[in-house]
């Protein structure tokens, strides 16, 4: 009896066990088939990778793919050994792997090389230049490349970097760079350094490095060599030993500056790079793209850089040079590091597009002019590096009030009541009215010499809060010292502007106290409509003028040749501060570049748009000063420009 009622109870658990069994098989075996598997390769242990591969990992949850339920993750680090990144690319090719991402240019090569069958499907990110990698792709032809093989590439920002640089140290001069040959992303970011080098002016020292327990020596030979700074570009090498470059620029009391935030918090003065995390996500979104079922030989190769800037405050201690970190530059800083701590603001591109949304921009001028036509280009590649694209996800709409400020109002009041998610305005007058008129929309502006004037707030933290924006007061004693040195005993400067335009008056009334200071008596006649300039040019003439200069007048310039006619019938020098205008007939100008004014204008409205309130946005300033010389109406009037100013020319 006994026995019996053992066996049945053994029997009853075996049959629980067997239903139990048989009913989890079924859905065991859809699991095992549906659950993709994917390998993940970084070269080494580094913020900006660890921020990249952070990225495509929370881009993939996102969509549905999470490690452990919905796909099955293999990571791998080959923690900066190029044997082991070549064993590791050679496991992950043999593998039964549906999908391969890859972080950084050495683990794209390795697995490339590794996978040339095309048996696994491989996506690529956080890669400076993937058309020099020599895994198939080319520059000309993002379209054309291996069947199983696509992904990003984000070039950063070299020129902006030594651009900025030179802002934070004007007299810099010399620049050493050490960098690691075996790398085709640091070959690139060195080719590049060199072009904007001879640009500016600027000599590149450089030093090659094998490892990096190399690099302290290396970073100490450019020291000794006289480099006034130390860059670091996208060198993984580099970036791994860091610290060696900061500590060998510091016994030489000189700052290093990068292209890869956030090396600030391990010494340098500033980074100018991209958000890595941000291009991560990017890359994260094409490999769930591929694993809904996208076929990577129909996505094209694309590039994308967000933006990020970091700045290091206390990196300023102890220099021997004169370096500053800018106000403007530090307002737009992502991070900020200062005797308080580390500060994450808002700046930088740290919100991104919403994925099926397109946002609607109205953007509001005067008139067509070239200085138009330039503002937009820079406004289109601004809105871009922060991922909204004309035609895909921005609707971008033109409207201008045919060259008279009367129809201003009429226009702003008419875009108001569209269905667009913000108003861009161009030029003071424009954002005057906008300020009086627009009640329900958030503005941003830019080409404004002066917003406080235009009546946008008090300061460019205090403002109105649905207003913000670019401003770009000209460089005035550039200007006058630039009249001063084309022509020879100069007393007496004609100019001539609208006087109810808030940034003519401004730049005026500023102009009025620096010319008298250079012994420079200044003629004014102001103006009230386009069709008025002639005369008045004409009436400058009697007043025994010997040059013309014009300000960024909106009306002055709607009239532009008017005045280019007087001051060659009577034989006058132009001067402008209008780059876009010069080689219309004036003989030089200094000022502030229109497209410069429009890539600040649209990163700051790509930010509005994002979700960030400009009310507490600051406003921003454009310093970055453009000199223009025309050789034609120099020969014409007998003028040879001295070699310094061609120089400061060329340099830009």
């Amino acid at each position: 009896m006994i026995l019996r009622r053992l066996f049945l109870g053994v029997l009853l658990i075996a049959l629980a066990s067997s239903v139990l069994l048989l009913s989890d098989w079924s859905q065991r075996q859809v699991t095992d088939r549906r659950i993709p598997r994917v390998a993940l390769l970084q070269h080494a242990s580094q913020p900006l990778l660890d921020e990249g591969v952070q990225g495509m990992l929370d881009a993939l949850a996102e969509a549905g793919f999470q490690d452990g339920r919905t796909i099955s993750l293999s990571r791998f680090n080959a923690e900066n050994d190029l044997a082991t990144a070549n064993a590791i690319a050679r496991q992950i090719a043999n593998g039964d792997y549906q999908l391969v991402l890859t972080a950084s240019t050495l683990s794209l090569q390795t697995v490339a090389n590794a996978n040339r069958d095309g048996r696994n499907r491989h996506v690529f990110g956080v890669v400076a230049d993937p058309f020099s990698a020599g895994v198939g792709l080319h520059r000309d032809h993002p379209q054309d490349h291996p069947r199983h093989l696509t992904g990003v590439g984000s070039f950063l920002p070299v020129a902006k970097t030594f651009e900025m640089a030179r802002q934070c140290y004007p007299g810099l001069r010399r620049v050493g760079v050490a960098w690691n040959p075996a790398e085709s992303n640091s070959a690139a970011f060195t080719a590049s350094a060199r072009e904007v080098c001879r640009r500016l002016g600027i000599e590149l020292l450089e030093a090659n490095v094998e490892n990096s327990s190399a690099v302290g020596e290396a970073a100490s030979s450019l020291v000794s060599r006289g480099a006034e700074a130390l860059w670091v570009g996208g060198d993984i090498t580099m970036m791994v030993g860091l610290e060696s470059v900061v500590t060998a620029a510091g016994r030489g009391r000189i700052p290093v500056f990068s292209i890869a935030p956030p090396a600030v918090k391990r010494g340098t003065l500033f980074d100018l790079g991209a958000n890595f995390y941000e291009i991560g996500r990017e890359t994260g979104q094409l490999a769930a793209r591929i694993l809904h079922g996208a076929n990577p030989a129909e996505i094209p190769v694309a590039n994308f850089v967000p933006q990020k800037l970091a700045v290091n405050r206390l990196a300023l201690a102890g220099l021997k040079d004169r370096w500053q970190l800018p106000g403007d530059l530090v307002a737009r800083a992502a991070l900020v590091i200062d005797g308080q701590g580390v500060h994450e603001t808002a700046a930088g591109p740290t919100r991104r597009p919403q994925p099926g949304r397109v946002y609607k921009v109205a953007l509001v001028y005067i008139g067509p002019d070239p200085a138009i036509d330039l503002t937009v280009g820079g406004l289109f590649d601004g809105f871009r590096e922060m991922g909204l694209v004309q035609g895909k996800n921005l609707d971008l709409r033109q409207t201008h009030a045919a060259g008279e400020l009367g129809n201003i109002p009429a226009v702003l009041q008419s875009v108001e009541h569209q269905d667009v998610d913000l108003i861009l305005t161009f030029t003071t007058p424009v954002l005057t009215a906008a300020c009086n008129t627009v009640k329900k929309k958030p503005v941003v502006f830019t080409l404004v010499s002066d917003p406080v004037a235009a009546g946008a707030g008090t300061s460019d933290t205090s403002h109105l809060p649905f207003v913000t924006g670019v401003g770009s007061f000209p460089p005035l004693p550039e200007m006058i010292d630039m009249i001063r040195d084309l022509v020879p005993g100069v007393q007496v400067v004609g100019t001539l502007y609208n006087s109810s335009e808030a940034n003519s008056r401004k730049v005026v009334g500023v102009a009025r106290e620096l010319f008298p200071k250079k012994g420079i008596r200044l003629e004014e006649v102001t103006v009230t409509a386009s069709g008025e300039v002639y005369q008045a040019a004409e009436a400058l003439v009697s007043r025994g003028i010997q040059a013309l200069w014009i300000s960024g007048d909106n009306t002055a310039l709607q009239a532009f040749e008017a005045i280019v006619k007087v001051a060659q019938d009577h034989k006058l020098p132009l001067f402008n501060e209008d780059p876009e205008f010069t080689e219309r007939g004036a003989l030089a100008c200094v000022g502030l570049g229109a497209y410069q004014s429009g890539y600040s204008g649209g990163r700051l409205a790509a930010r509005v748009l994002l979700g960030e309130n400009p009310g507490n946005l600051p406003f921003e300033q454009v310093t970055k000063k453009t000199i223009v010389l025309n050789d034609k109406i120099a020969r014409r009037l007998g003028i040879t420009f001295p070699e310094k100013l061609r120089k400061a020319a060329a340099a830009q």
